[in-house]
Formats: structure tokens, sequence, C-alpha cells
């Protein structure tokens, strides 16, 4: 049933920033353009990479000892949370310059109806994007990579298909060509598993997924995926979002202390706070989190980091203290100084999701003690401490903890 449409019903964009982390910090330090440079130092994993740096073979999530060996002139660095920020609101001022609806989708991506514009601007869809791309370019100086077509689906599928600085655009007519060289793995929103099921189908490419009749197709797909069969083959599903949004990928907290120490209890409730403080902000925005990555940061700069991952996404520290505590036991070194400690929340989700068995445990009461802590800015969990300096001559006074709580 090959799928017939008028070219333009409606012209969607499609804005990504390549590379965006590592670009940013290019733009910003202009000793870093054209160098190799991977972003996340302060976790002791690459969070994102240039692409000169791509070309040692070097992929997110290495570690940096790793990187080393692949490209011992790496340049490392520690993400800019703040400056990062920054660039991508100066991103979507500039979106927004050529269209008031535009959605937010992330820190680096968004989309953005410019229907009907091609009068106004005295260009094709095409051109348009070109300009923005050129505008970004020249504004900030970080790679955009644009796709254009009649919904969003398609539009992100564009965009991916030719990075950096790449500009793609798919009409109505061009759809069934563009997404016969597009495997159904790499369609946005399609995961392993459903790509595995879709391939038992006999469906191998996002053709090949449009094509088959919905009679056919549907009976195994829950209702996203019907909504993105409809969406490629032209059918908008996905509105803009015009609505301000918080959102993040990850959400990240260190600190550093005044004097490196050795002294395993601080170290132990300096990390916890940073737990509770990246999982409290998780909250605020309605995520759950399945990966935690935890660090110590020595004395001498080297980071000594592991990361865990729940089965179930995770709103609430405490039911997994345990396994914090032996994972931090486990990379402290008593014999070592230690300079900062930090966490870093990943895979979040929305949604008050269904806790593990552990809430049919007393953890059960871990929501309304939550409850109650984040209503008072004056309650811990024991985290902050007396702890005696290291001579034992004088005393450090930490913050004494107003309550600590037993389930």
């Amino acid at each position: 049933m090959p799928v017939c449409i008028h070219s333009w019903p409606q012209a969607i964009i499609h804005v990504d920033g390549n590379a965006f982390f590592a670009s940013v910090m290019q733009a910003a330090y202009p000793h870093y353009a054209n160098k190799p440079l991977v972003v996340g130092k302060e976790r002791g994993i690459a969070t994102a990479i240039s692409y000169e740096a791509r070309a040692y073979g070097i992929t997110r999530g290495m570690q940096m000892h790793e990187i080393r060996l692949l490209c011992p002139h790496c340049i490392l660095v520690e993400g800019d949370y703040e400056l990062f920020s920054l660039f991508s609101q100066r991103m979507f001022t500039i979106l927004r310059t050529y269209s008031p609806t535009v959605e937010e989708y992330s820190v680096d991506e968004g989309f953005a109806d410019i229907t009907g514009l091609r009068r106004p601007f005295h260009a094709s869809y095409e051109e348009i994007g070109k300009k923005i791309q050129n505008d970004i370019q020249h504004s900030l100086g970080i790679p955009i990579s644009i796709g254009i077509s009649i919904t969003k689906s398609l539009a992100k599928l564009a965009s991916e298909s030719k990075k950096p600085r790449g500009c793609t655009v798919v009409p109505g007519k061009h759809i069934e060509s563009f997404l016969a060289s597009v495997p159904i793995a790499h369609v946005w929103g399609i995961g392993p598993s459903t790509a595995a099921l879709l391939t038992k189908l006999g469906i191998h490419t996002a053709r090949d997924f449009i094509l088959m009749p919905s009679a056919e197709l549907f009976p195994y797909l829950s209702k996203p995926f019907k909504d993105l069969w409809h969406e490629l083959r032209g059918t908008v599903m996905h509105a803009i979002d015009t609505n301000t949004k918080n959102t993040y990928q990850s959400i990240s907290r260190t600190r550093t202390f005044a004097h490196p120490t050795k002294d395993r209890n601080y170290l132990w409730a300096q990390l916890r706070e940073n737990i509770e403080a990246c999982f409290a902000k998780a909250r605020r925005f309605g995520y759950s989190v399945a990966d935690v990555h935890l660090f110590l940061k020595t004395q001498q700069f080297r980071y000594i980091a592991t990361s865990l991952r729940f089965s179930t996404p995770q709103r609430y520290p405490l039911t997994q203290l345990d396994q914090f505590e032996k994972t931090f036991l486990a990379m402290y070194q008593q014999k070592t100084l230690y300079r900062a400690t930090g966490c870093t929340v990943g895979k979040l989700s929305q949604g008050e999701l269904v806790q593990s068995s552990l809430f049919e445990t007393p953890h059960k009461r871990a929501p309304a003690i939550y409850r109650t802590m984040e209503n008072r800015h004056d309650i811990t969990f024991g985290t902050s401490l007396w702890l005696a300096s290291e001579d034992r001559k004088t005393t450090k006074h930490m913050r004494i903890p107003m309550l600590t709580v037993r389930v």
C-alpha cells in the first residue's frame, strides 16, 4: 500500500546540536577548537565527544584511562552545565526569530513549525533551514543538523541522516524513498526489543514498517508505536508543544572539599548528600531514576568511578542505601586523600513508577518520609556530621543533623 501524500501539508523542522556539550566547550574556549575533546572528566567517563575525538574510536561511556590509551593528547574537561544552558537558550532564541511555534525538546534539540513561511522569507523550506543553521553557527560557533519534513518523527529522522552540519529535506512525496534506507532499529522511539519483534514480522526498514497494513501490524503494537506508524506515513500525531519545559537527560551534583580528607565517614556523608540532591531534583521535575553514577576525586585529580543500574526506576535513594554504601566502600581507599565526591543520575523517566519489592518492607514508608523532608529544608538523613580534623587536635563543625530517620 504505497504512501501518497501532498508534499507540504505542513512543514516541521528539527534542529539538533551536533556533539553539543563538546561543541559548546570548543566554541567557548577557542584553544579547544579542532582538537580531540571529551566532556565528562568530573564523572570519570565520556559524556560528550567532539568529532575530532570520535575519529580515534572514543565512544560515550568510555572511562578516562581508556580514552588516554586511544588518544594520549585528548583534552579531558569537566562539564559546564550553566554554559550549556546558556548556549541552549540562545539557540532557541534564534529559532524563535523564524517561527513563534517552537518546542524545546531537550537542551540540544527542538522542533519548530515553519508551515507557510516560504513567502515571508522569500525562500524554500530548505533555504529557511540552511539560514537557521548558518545563523546558529555564526552566532554560537556550534554545528547544527537540520531535518525538515511533514511530521516530527520524519523531521527527526531526517536530521539524524546527515551529521554534522547536514540539512535533509523530506517532502511528502519522498517519504517512501527516504525511509527505504533507514534500518528499523534506527527509527526514533524503537528500541532493541521492538526492533527484534518487527524483524520477526519481516520488517527490516522504516519503509517496510509503514507499508505493513495496520490490520496485520497493530495487534502487536502498543499505542506509541501505532502513533509512530501514522507519523512516518505523514499524519501528525504529535503536535509541537510550545510549553516551557524543564527536561533533563541527566542531573549531576559535585562538591569539592575545602581540605582534602581520608575520613571515610565524612566522604560517605558528602556522597550521600550529593545522591540526595540529585534524586530530589529528579523528583521535583517528575522523574524516576534508573542509572546512578558515583565518583570519588583524589587529591591528584584522579577519578574513581562506578555506575549502578536499577531494573525498576527509583525515586527514593533511601531504599537503595545499602547498595550505595557497598558501592562507596568498594571505591574508597583508606590511605588516599580525596578532594571531592559526586553523583550523576540518568536514564530518567517521567511518572510515579511502582518501586521494587523493597517497598513491601519498612521502606514502604519512604515516599511519606521524603514528602516530609521536601517540605522542610532543615531536615536531612543524618548526612551532615561533626567530624574531627585529621590530627584530632581541633574539631571542624559541620552542620548538625536535625533528624536521623530510621526505616
